[in-house]
């Protein structure tokens, strides 16, 4: 009775090894650099264009479930605050920031050479909001539900890992909607992309 005792307890610390090893949780956070260029765009009697880069954060969970010992698929939760740099033309010239606030869900698929790791996949932003520092001189209403693809390089070093990933849009063409003093107006956008690099670990 004892031995099979022992034998069970050993199967199932084996299994829940082996489950850790396969499925795995963890925490990311880092920094954010915005490139948006777009044609200026005159809405009434201002006239706007593209300001310079922007840094922002994000953060988020982080799921992976381990394929093979070089395959992995990934999925995060995270939220993420990008700021835009506008410049308003005219007799009261200005630099605007627009500040979108957005919950996104990447899922990807990673392959592992040592400590280095390429991935790519799709991002998903189901939610967003934002502020504007001049709101009533420009609103921008950013795409909401359009999937963005995005890859990068990582390091994994034990439980911790570094990853550098840039994210944008498939085609070079996407359309968002600027609205200045209740007039709106939809720019076509030739530039959105979002560069990263963030630390994390798994528990």
């Amino acid at each position: 009775m004892k031995m099979l005792f022992l034998t069970l307890c050993c199967l199932l610390l084996g299994v829940g090894s082996a489950c850790a090893k396969r499925l795995q949780a963890g925490v990311r956070g880092g920094v954010t650099l915005t490139d948006y260029k777009f044609a200026p765009v005159k809405i009434g009697d201002i006239s706007f264009s593209p300001g310079a880069k922007r840094p922002g954060f994000d953060m988020g969970l982080v799921i992976r479930l381990n394929l093979s010992r070089r395959i992995h698929l990934q999925s995060e939760f995270n939220y993420v605050s990008a700021n835009y740099d506008l410049r308003s033309g005219g007799a009261a010239g200005r630099n605007i920031r627009i500040e979108a606030k957005r919950f996104e869900i990447p899922v990807e698929m990673g392959f592992q050479f040592g400590v280095v790791r390429i991935f790519a996949g799709a991002r998903f932003r189901p939610a967003q909001g934002g502020h504007s520092s001049a709101p009533e001189t420009l609103n921008i209403s950013f795409n909401n539900h359009n999937v963005a693809v995005m890859g990068g390089l990582g390091l994994n070093i034990r439980k911790f890992f570094i990853d550098f990933r840039a994210s944008g849009y498939p085609r070079n063409r996407i359309w968002q909607t600027f609205t200045s003093h209740g007039t709106s107006q939809r720019v076509k956008i030739s530039h959105d992309m979002v560069y990263g690099c963030s630390m994390g670990f798994f528990f």
